[in-house]
């Protein structure tokens, strides 16, 4: 993934030497507007959550119970601070925190629906392209971006990021379920398809896909 958008705080609880956590997350690539990414100077860690079985737990502990509690979480109320600097704070640590990802992302969602008040300093995007640089590997990531990224109507770029994340795990049901969904968006119905039969094929989602596809008369 290149570094364009099409893909590629309150505490400093202590100083970190440790052989699990990596020297460098970088800020890289552009916003949505082409604007380059810019965010907050490394503090605690970096350290990878694709990883995280085999990291110490008092790294991850520590950061979620100061920062990514279950309110902060869900986007009822910041813990140590304001929202927007406790989710800051987790994904500064731990680039690729999947869930704190994912809740940065509803919290763009809720601006842009005018549902909270606010801008946050460094967009969604900027979170995961450093992610995605920082642990190429991590498909999650990758389909989580596709993810944002098919909500902020960026199709073609949102497909780009699912067809990396199969690449990282072939035969993933829910990552080739939300990529059929996409290419209906892009009414690429053939090749929606084939990723639905794929997703049922290799797991158990939802009938509500077989039950589009079959209204649009592709699947038969």
């Amino acid at each position: 993934m290149n570094a364009k958008p099409h893909l590629l705080f309150f505490l400093v609880i202590f100083s970190v030497n440790n052989v699990h956590a990596q020297s460098k997350a970088p800020w890289v690539g552009a916003d949505l507007i082409g604007n380059p990414c810019i965010g907050g100077r490394q503090g605690y860690g970096p350290f990878d959550y694709s990883q995280r079985q085999s990291i110490d737990p008092h790294h991850l502990d520590i950061v979620e119970g100061a920062h990514f509690t279950h309110e902060v979480e869900n986007l009822v109320a910041g813990h140590s601070g304001y929202l927007d600097g406790d989710l800051d704070y987790t994904l500064r640590a731990w680039p690729n925190h999947h869930r704190a990802l994912l809740s940065i992302a509803r919290y763009q969602f809720k601006i842009n629906s005018k549902l909270a008040k606010g801008k946050l300093i460094t967009p969604p995007e900027c979170y995961f392209q450093r992610a995605i640089n920082f642990s190429p590997k991590d498909a999650v990531t990758a389909s989580l971006y596709g993810y944002y990224l098919r909500e902020t109507r960026h199709f073609k770029d949102a497909a780009l990021a699912y067809e990396e994340a199969l690449k990282l795990a072939p035969n993933t049901a829910k990552i080739e379920y939300a990529y059929s969904l996409l290419l209906i968006d892009l009414k690429q119905y053939d090749n929606a398809l084939i990723q639905a039969r794929n997703a049922y094929q290799h797991g158990r989602p939802p009938q509500g896909l077989k039950n589009i596809l079959i209204k649009l008369g592709v699947w038969k």
